[in-house]
């Protein structure tokens, strides 16, 4: 079985690995191969640039696969899959709809055809989110896209939802990142929150469609990844306006969905001390995305003060107009020791 790391940096290759995919805050292209997507959306702390880098046992091979509105590119082993599509939207950002439809046509047709089916975890950065598009708000607009080709392929998605993140970029770019496995992972679900494909009409005619996390099993070990996780309970966005109070609330949601995790992590090989393996937040890597750069101290702050350390701050819009944070993780769970696990 290929062994998938997370990784903050390219630069912490070890003998045998090589670069699978990633995302990279910095507009200086990619040197180490692979498939990696420079991201503009603004740092909020003055770095010159941060990866997460997803690194293989395997060398991949990279190539192209076009669709009518743009091109996919993607680095594949026999057991995953990395890729990205940037695809620009008509005149006046219109169309959303049309957009998403086409481009997650485009990643389920590619993952079926490489029979790599399961989705792992999607990033979505839509250009102008909470923008109104006609009469309906563009994020509304993604949604409907989405589902329509999810219903296309419910063969890929019938035992859940990859983990996913939706936030609004600033120019009229469409960018979807994608990873996908030959293995299947456990889709998990937050108990203090709704599922969001059960969302009410409230918040659109189509829900938002993604796990709060999944977990991959590995040879030795997992791979964690927690969804865009924002301050909502239930279904219901809570403490608006308040910045820190949000932060707070995001962090208690993550704090549930990572003991859910640890939950079914007991079913991994325990370690040579006979305890099973766990995971605490300051073992997670963060990326959290703030409305406003001004709010950037005290969430910082919120973190800090809960012992995470690993976060990158980045400024970016969040899907609905009344949140002003989301916060995502990603972990890796390695025993000392080699045992197979199956989902």
């Amino acid at each position: 079985m290929e062994t998938l790391t997370i990784s903050p940096s390219a630069q912490q290759l070890k003998s045998g690995q090589h670069v699978l995919g990633g995302i990279r805050h910095t507009h200086e292209p990619a040197t180490e191969g692979g498939t990696v997507l420079p991201l503009p959306l603004s740092l909020l702390e003055k770095r010159t640039g941060l990866d997460e880098v997803f690194l293989i046992d395997t060398l991949p091979v990279t190539q192209q696969y076009s669709f009518p509105y743009g091109t996919i590119r993607y680095s594949q082993t026999r057991q995953f899959v990395f890729g990205y599509l940037e695809t620009e939207q008509y005149s006046g950002l219109k169309h959303l709809e049309e957009a998403s439809r086409h481009a997650y046509l485009a990643i389920l047709e590619l993952c079926q055809a490489l029979r790599i089916p399961n989705l792992l975890r999607i990033w979505n950065y839509v250009p102008h989110i909470n923008e109104v598009e006609g009469t309906t708000e563009r994020y509304r607009l993604f949604n409907i896209g989405r589902k329509m080709a999810f219903d296309a392929y419910p063969q890929l998605v019938q035992d859940g939802y990859p983990a996913a993140c939706a936030l609004g970029s600033f120019d009229g770019t469409l960018r979807i990142v994608f990873l996908a496995s030959v293995h299947k992972p456990y889709f998990i679900e937050n108990p203090r929150q709704m599922s969001s494909s059960f969302y009410p009409e409230q918040y659109g005619i189509v829900p938002p469609l993604f796990s709060r996390a999944t977990l991959l099993p590995q040879q030795a070990g997992a791979a964690l990844f927690i969804s865009g996780t924002a301050s909502i309970v239930g279904h219901e966005s809570r403490h608006a306006h308040n910045i820190q109070a949000q932060a707070c609330e995001t962090l208690q949601n993550l704090n549930t969905i990572l003991t859910q995790a640890n939950r079914i992590m007991k079913k991994i090989p325990m370690d040579s001390t006979g305890t099973p393996y766990s995971l605490s937040l300051n073992e997670l890597s963060w990326r959290v995305y703030i409305r406003l750069p001004e709010h950037l101290t005290i969430v910082r702050s919120v973190l800090e003060q809960a012992g995470i350390s690993q976060a990158v701050y980045v400024e970016a819009d969040i899907c609905r107009t009344e949140l002003l944070l989301e916060m995502e993780a990603s972990a890796n769970c390695f025993i000392p020791h080699s045992g197979n696990i199956t989902a």
